[in-house]
């Protein structure tokens, strides 16, 4: 069997299929209406991979001018791809059945038709919208399953690249086309409690070929398809120096028994408003200060207010933005998938090569995820990932009650290196701050809690907190 591969042109699936589709194989792409066959079918015709080559686009549910409409939806066009359109309903075609009426030499006359249409033609690649039309004119699966193997048969000895498409209608849906074709991709919508829907893709079956196993999210947009493959870290290697990224708070680093080693991951936990944001922002300013780039992904606020806050913590001027070498990103839990966000994680470390990738806070994070339930297991790969490319990782956590490593997100303080704690308590009618390490795998730290303050520059560790309500704050924060 030929090994060489096609381009579907969209890079990302090229990397999941690990090159492409199988070279003058037929291939099928299944799903329910509205999960992107259609345009991903056209994007395989019309990609710069495609160029110079005859093309076709059989369509049977669609007429020339609403495939025309689809592609111009997008900004493409389908100059250079054939369009072949089977009239269905013709009796001197099709006999005088109809599909209201099919027969097993209708069925027949199709497949023939379709198959001596792509000869004629010698066209390269194929896309047949769609196999749920041809379905529909075999008496039994069986019947089917036999005209499905026959046009698999002619294709393939005219060399042509195919993709079918199904949108699983059938009300006796079996796996015919399945176990017919050489490889199979699977697409589905799934509905979130909020915001927009999830796509998401895998490829079922490869005949002679590798692929990435498992369910990747995919996202189309006006004029390109975007497909994020899951993360596999042990995939991702590259040599660094280890370095140690002081705060430039010397209380801080005291406490901490020196600075963030890279390639490591540190939570900060905290009530609401006690200062996790600022604390964060300090070591994202302290790596630009020090000529690195820090990604800040914000979950929980706009980019704006963030921006306010450096503005107003950390003397930034007042006519700046932000440091050009801090990238912050808005990230919209309701309107992106995890698979997404991990993605523009690896952009951030693989593109801008950046020193620490921050993450606020990983409560709207969780939210993002909650219909699937495995924060801990997509986080300790994402830290894997990031500990294997050498880049820091923080991420901030909010809690109400006392730190509780049974429920989520409080349990991604197990599988962190460093977890640093600040609590607010009443002391004499007055709120105060404070601040101790709770661990650090990579070396020792100062047991103390010491005070948090927040100043005009940004905060200060200030000396050992002997009030006896810090400790009880303390006490009921771990």
């Amino acid at each position: 069997m030929s090994t060489e591969r096609v381009a579907t042109g969209i890079p990302e699936l090229d990397a999941v299929l690990r090159g492409g589709l199988i070279k003058g194989r037929i291939h099928l792409l299944e799903g329910r209406p509205g999960t992107g066959k259609t345009t991903i079918g056209m994007r395989f015709l019309i990609s710069e991979a495609s160029r110079g080559q005859r093309r076709l686009y059989v369509s049977l549910s669609e007429s020339a001018e609403e495939l025309h409409a689809t592609a111009a939806s997008h900004d493409w066009s389908l100059d250079g791809v054939q369009l072949f359109i089977p009239d269905l309903f013709s009796p001197q075609q099709f006999g005088e059945q109809t599909i209201m009426l099919p027969s097993d030499a209708e069925l027949s006359r199709l497949v023939s038709t379709i198959a001596g249409e792509i000869e004629r033609t010698g066209a390269q690649l194929v896309v047949i919208d769609s196999m749920a039309e041809i379905r529909l004119l075999a008496h039994n699966s069986s019947h089917y399953r036999r005209q499905v193997i026959s046009l698999r048969e002619r294709l393939t000895r005219a060399g042509a690249t195919v993709l079918m498409l199904d949108d699983l209608t059938s009300i006796e849906h079996e796996f015919e086309l399945q176990s017919a074709v050489h490889g199979a991709i699977t697409l589905e919508q799934r509905e979130r409690s909020y915001g927009s829907v999830r796509r998401v893709l895998k490829v079922v079956k490869l005949r002679g070929g590798d692929y990435q196993s498992g369910w990747h999210d995919f996202a189309i947009q006006r004029s390109e398809i975007l497909v994020f493959p899951s993360l596999i870290a042990e995939e991702h290697q590259r040599d660094y120096e280890r370095t140690v990224l002081d705060s430039g708070v010397p209380g801080l680093d005291e406490l901490l028994g020196g600075g963030l080693i890279s390639g490591t991951s540190t939570m900060i936990v905290g009530t609401s408003g006690v200062g996790k944001t600022t604390l964060a922002l300090q070591y994202a300013l302290a790596a630009v200060r020090q000529g690195g780039r820090a990604a800040y992904f914000v979950l929980d606020e706009a980019e704006v207010t963030l921006k306010s806050r450096m503005l107003e913590r950390f003397g930034i001027q007042p006519d700046a933005t932000s440091p050009k070498d801090l990238l912050i990103s808005r990230i919209n839990p309701s309107r992106i998938s995890a698979g997404a966000f991990i993605w523009a994680v690896r952009r951030r470390v693989e593109d801008d090569n950046v020193r620490i990738v921050i993450i606020d806070s990983i409560n709207s994070y969780l939210d993002l995820i909650k219909e699937e339930r495995t924060l801990l297991l997509q986080m300790n790969e994402l830290f894997s990932y990031l500990a294997n490319m050498g880049v820091i990782a923080v991420v901030v956590g909010a809690h109400s009650h006392g730190l509780d490593t049974s429920r989520e997100p409080d349990a991604l303080s197990i599988i962190t290196d460093n977890v640093i704690s600040l609590s607010s308590y009443n002391s004499e009618g007055s709120i105060k701050k404070n601040i101790c390490v709770l661990k650090k795998r990579h070396s020792d730290h100062s047991r103390e809690v010491r005070e948090f303050i927040l100043t005009d520059d940004g905060f200060a560790v200030g000396a050992k907190d002997t009030d006896v309500a810090a400790t009880t704050a303390i006490s009921a924060g771990v």
